[in-house]
């Protein structure tokens, strides 16, 4: 399951850190890659924030609440969301449906072990505006995702 694409975005719905790790076989141009990522990022948070909406409405007594997984033909985006409102969302490529627990095990670390770790704890943190590129996360957390069996 090769990762394609990493985010966290605020209770708002603002891109605190992004990671592409498959590039498309666009064109080169940055200025065209930012864009596209811009887009992209606002489509998965409003698709985010549409299911789990819909999702907690139908939700029956007694069950757990909430959007973990969204399975296509072709690729799986799994959800996790804090009790802060931080949402991670992971994009992959798709795998057997057996392996669903992987991804969200993955985001539940990525959040309490790493995220923890490296950006709340770092003396550069600001609640109002998370400056993620002035901590080692990003170093941290391509470390972690290459150590992982599931993503090759």
């Amino acid at each position: 399951m090769p990762v394609d694409t990493f985010h966290i975005f605020d209770r708002k719905g603002k891109t605190l850190f992004t990671k592409q790790y498959k590039k498309d076989n666009k064109e080169n141009d940055d200025e065209i890659d930012e864009e596209y990522l811009s887009e992209r990022r606002k489509l998965v948070f409003g698709m985010l924030f549409s299911l789990k909406d819909i999702t907690s409405s139908l939700t029956p007594e007694g069950s757990e609440k909430g959007l973990h997984t969204v399975r296509t033909g072709g690729s799986v985006l799994y959800n996790f969301e804090t009790a802060s409102g931080l949402k991670f969302a992971l994009y992959t490529t798709s795998m057997p449906q057996s392996s669903d627990t992987a991804g969200r095990e993955a985001l539940n670390y990525v959040y309490n072990q790493l995220w923890m770790q490296c950006v709340i704890r770092s003396p550069l943190y600001n609640p109002i505006d998370p400056n993620v590129s002035a901590t080692n996360f990003e170093k941290t957390l391509d470390g972690y995702f290459s150590s992982q069996p599931w993503i090759k």
